[in-house]
């Protein structure tokens, strides 16, 4: 799988990216057409090699004729993006991105979606900035992209709404649920059409993964920072197989000696149905050699406040470890198999080498085997050797 990884430690801006994009191999020309496609007439993108800290990268400068940009409304830029010369699929992601950006500045001054007008963000290098990243990713061909926790600033910012407190309130909005950390400088490390690229982008957030590097590409920022170079690194690569797929997880434990074993029961029902991906209860021997148990869950990061505060209120413990970790799965999804008894639903599953397996699910198989008094090996059999595992148009549900 063509994987990129935005290693964001100076922040990031659209500019920042588009430059990045560019030194990963993107072509440049691509960028500057965008202009013409978007019939933004009075735009100039030029592009340079600059150095930063001795590390060579490409800044992105993108300029206009009007000092005063309009202040234009989501239903303009809509209408701009879907008249223009773009591909569809960047036509409707850039859409949907400026869509996130109304939604969340309309929370933020209390009006309605549609008395929304960007500033900045509405500015016509910003749009280039929007639609030039999309269409940068879907040039390089990633099916995948990862952006590492983002380092925000203190400090102040000046903008048409008047001097703002670093990081800008859209800045906060839009990373809501997103990992930050807090770096001692006072320039803004992060914009708010920065932040709205990495998160519509990505497909994950998380530190490196485990992949084969291909390429990096730098794209150089504004500011000259006391602590770190102004950059935003790119990195290109090859994550597993074309069957095997990678995704992050978090692993909750507790170890708990006071809970009743009956309600520990109920928990581990309960706990999975509120989202965890998997869980299970490990008798151990305690201090003071009392018997125990530790309960572990596996879930996904966007899940983990909710969970945290499910299990300190629904088990005994007073507290909890957590660590990061990745999983490495198999593609799989629904099939409904047919049999003498009637459907039957199963996971198809392609193994390393691209070969499918149809693995009954045990609920419905027991439910047959009660149901027509029949072994329960005997409907494992029958699922497993249908024409469905044979290779055959099984009912698929994604």
């Amino acid at each position: 799988m063509k994987t990129g990884y935005l290693d964001c430690f100076s922040g990031i801006s659209g500019d920042m990216l588009l430059g990045a994009f560019i030194d990963a191999g993107w072509e440049e020309q691509e960028l500057k057409e965008l202009p013409r496609l978007l019939k933004l007439k009075d735009v100039k993108i030029a592009v340079k090699r600059v150095k930063r800290q001795g590390i060579s990268a490409v800044k992105v400068e993108i300029t206009e004729k009007s000092s005063n940009p309009p202040k234009r409304g989501f239903s303009e830029i809509a209408r701009l993006i879907s008249s223009s010369g773009l591909e569809p699929q960047v036509k409707d992601e850039a859409t949907a991105a400026f869509k996130r950006l109304a939604e969340v500045e309309a929370r933020i001054h209390g009006v309605s979606v549609d008395e929304v007008h960007f500033h900045e963000t509405g500015a016509e290098d910003a749009i280039i900035d929007i639609t030039g990243a999309f269409a940068a990713k879907r040039a390089l061909g990633l099916e995948r992209l990862i952006c590492s926790p983002l380092p925000l600033s203190r400090g102040f910012v000046q903008c048409q709404h008047g001097r703002l407190p670093l990081p800008a309130p859209a800045v906060l909005e839009i990373l809501t649920e997103r990992e930050v950390y807090f770096v001692d400088e006072e320039k803004e490390l992060v914009t708010p059409t920065g932040a709205l690229l990495a998160v519509e982008l990505s497909d994950s957030w998380e530190e490196f993964p485990a992949f084969k590097v291909k390429r990096t590409g730098y794209g150089a920022g504004s500011w000259k920072l006391k602590g770190r170079p102004n950059l935003l690194r790119i990195v290109l690569g090859q994550e597993n197989g074309p069957n095997i797929l990678s995704d992050e997880v978090l692993e909750l434990k507790a170890v708990i000696d006071d809970m009743n074993p009956e309600h520990a029961g109920l928990f581990m029902k309960e706990v999975l149905l509120k989202g965890a991906l998997d869980a299970w209860i490990t008798p151990v021997f305690m201090k003071k050699n009392r018997p125990g148990f530790e309960i572990s869950i596996i879930l996904r990061p966007e899940k983990y406040h909710e969970l945290i505060d499910f299990v300190l209120s629904h088990t005994t413990s007073l507290g909890l470890r957590t660590r990061r970790s990745r999983r490495v799965i198999l593609p799989r999804h629904e099939v409904t198999v047919s049999t003498r008894w009637g459907d039957i639903k199963a996971k198809a599953v392609i193994r390393p080498d691209g070969k499918k397996e149809i693995i009954p699910e045990f609920e419905e198989c027991r439910a047959i085997s009660e149901g027509f008094d029949v072994p329960i090996r005997d409907v494992y059999k029958e699922v497993i050797c249908s024409k469905e595992a044979r290779g055959g148009d099984g009912e698929q549900d994604d």
